[in-house]
């Protein structure tokens, strides 16, 4: 009986790799666009080009090591390995995208590029490095409407210890009312954007500047995308 090489094997692996993953995508709604090998597999509920625009600007200048909060299926994180060589790390406790987040990884061959299963809790927080760049998008008003506006500060201020340059941000605004979380949040007025300068400013971050508009989540509503500076 002829034994199969570890090239023969490692293919075999590979394909069941791939006909498992794409299995697991079929049964969910990617939020991120989803590429393996130069192949679009999906291409997500969210445009993420708008936001890749500001990120990959951000990137570009520091060039160093960067976090991506709540990274779903790792789109902006293997982009800014693969393009900037930066080291990155994402974060997420949705088990089905972290493991496509992962997978995609290891067959794209992202070498700088890293996955963590972890719930973003203030414990988290405190027990992580500083990272040169965060990337925190489309989170904070879930915590907010939760927990409400005082601990969703005491979080941030968190963030803010942990971003050693730049925070790139965005949220959930209350003029959103398609949405059942939108009334729970606080009343941010008929400039949302005003409103979370404001609290950012509130929470350590010293200069706060609009740098991009994209996609609300399902929604007509236009996100403004702020950088913040510790």
């Amino acid at each position: 009986m002829q034994l199969r090489t570890d090239r023969e094997g490692s293919s075999v692996y590979r394909l069941l790799q791939k006909l498992a993953l794409r299995k697991l995508i079929r049964e969910i709604n990617p939020y991120h666009p989803i590429h393996i090998e130069g192949q679009t597999i999906s291409a997500g509920e969210r445009n993420c080009q708008d936001r890749w625009l500001v990120i990959q600007k951000v990137i570009a200048e520091s060039r160093g090591t960067v976090l991506d909060l709540g990274c779903a299926e790792g789109y902006f994180v293997q982009r800014a390995a693969r393009e900037y060589g930066s080291f990155v790390l994402g974060v997420d406790a949705d088990l089905r995208r972290l493991t496509i987040a992962q997978d995609t990884n290891l067959l794209n061959k992202n070498e700088r590029a890293g996955f963590m299963y972890a719930h973003i809790t203030p414990e988290f927080l405190s027990q992580i490095p500083a990272f040169d760049t965060v990337i925190f998008l489309s989170v904070l008003h879930h915590i907010m409407y939760e927990h409400g506006i005082d601990y969703a500060r005491r979080f941030m201020k968190l963030i803010r210890e942990k971003t050693a340059k730049s925070l790139i941000f965005d949220m959930g605004q209350s003029n959103e009312t398609a949405m059942e979380w939108a009334s729970l949040l606080p009343d941010m007025g008929p400039n949302p954007e005003i409103w979370i300068k404001e609290f950012l400013r509130s929470c350590g971050f010293s200069n706060v500047t609009e740098v991009g508009q994209t996609d609300a989540y399902k929604s007509s509503v236009v996100r403004t995308i702020f950088l913040a500076r510790p």
